[in-house]
């Protein structure tokens, strides 16, 4: 079971000057960066938060992946993350698989080993995120 801790993490978004929140960005990492250059988003005083489904089906599932190793960007755990987890720990790969985790499968060896490196840090991800967003 699950601790609080691990389920929720609070956001408090008078820390930042715009929470940018965005969703099922599915390895589309340039079209998501092409994004927030059009917003204007400065990483040194805004928040880029990701409600899951950073992975699969789009070109850049790795580069997405890396994002979450920045600083100015926070993230829950979607069911593509959890897929690609439960995939990995447990070998049975053909549900992650048939939704878009084929990429993994043509990942370098030095690819895959920074893809793995990067779903421990999936491991970590809250499955929701309480935010403290004026109304």
């Amino acid at each position: 079971m699950m601790r609080p801790e691990e389920i929720y993490q609070q956001i408090e978004a008078k820390n930042w000057r715009h929470v940018w929140v965005v969703g099922d960005i599915h390895g589309c990492f340039s079209m998501l960066m092409k994004r927030l250059r059009e917003c204007r988003f400065d990483p040194q005083q805004d928040l880029l938060v990701s409600v899951g489904d950073l992975i699969d089906r789009g070109p850049d599932s790795l580069g997405c992946l890396a994002l979450l190793r920045e600083s100015w960007m926070t993230a829950v755990r979607g069911n593509h993350e959890q897929m690609a987890l439960d995939a990995r720990a447990s070998s049975q790969s053909t549900l992650w698989l048939m939704n878009g985790g084929d990429w993994f499968t043509r990942l370098t060896a030095e690819h895959a080993a920074q893809a793995e490196a990067l779903f421990i840090l999936c491991q970590r991800l809250p499955l929701d995120t309480g935010s403290s967003l004026p109304p």
